[in-house]
């Protein structure tokens, strides 16, 4: 009669197939997996850089009202957002560039200011961010009110 042979040592006792069966189902399913994983990090990317615009923004309303006026400037190259109160001190700074993220103003300027007057409204005219990472793209649309919508 024919007997199936164990390793024995490190691998506590499997055979030779069950090993090499293990390793094929796992080359089988590696490359989607990882083109997921890619695809989640670019997600995971675009969403943090868009959400730390909204963020500073938002703070720039608040700030606008307890110091009589904010703005939020932005420069495209390199990706940044830095938030200045009404005295003209730097409140908040934040790189938009972390993971290869690119920043798009409206009408492709370098740079762009939203100002936010005393009562925490925007001073500006519509803008609209696009952050862009391998093809995929997501993008925030500030009101001349100031408000901002996810997009």
């Amino acid at each position: 009669m024919y007997q199936v042979r164990r390793v024995a040592g490190a691998c506590g006792g499997y055979s030779i197939i069950e090993i090499a069966a293990v390793l094929a189902l796992l080359a089988v399913l590696a490359p989607p997996l990882l083109g997921s994983a890619a695809r989640l990090r670019t997600s995971f990317c675009l969403s943090r850089s868009q959400e730390e615009v909204a963020r500073l923004l938002a703070e720039a309303r608040w700030t606008a009202i307890g110091e009589g006026g904010a703005t939020v400037e932005l420069t495209a190259d390199p990706p940044w957002a830095m938030l200045i109160s009404a005295a003209g001190d730097t409140v908040a700074e934040a790189p938009l560039g972390k993971g290869g993220v690119a920043l798009q103003l409206s009408r492709g300027r370098p740079t762009a200011r939203i100002r936010y007057g005393p009562l925490g409204l925007g001073l500006v005219s519509s803008q609209t961010i696009r952050f862009t990472l391998a093809g995929e793209e997501r993008s925030l649309v500030v009101s001349s009110l100031g408000r901002v919508a996810r997009r």
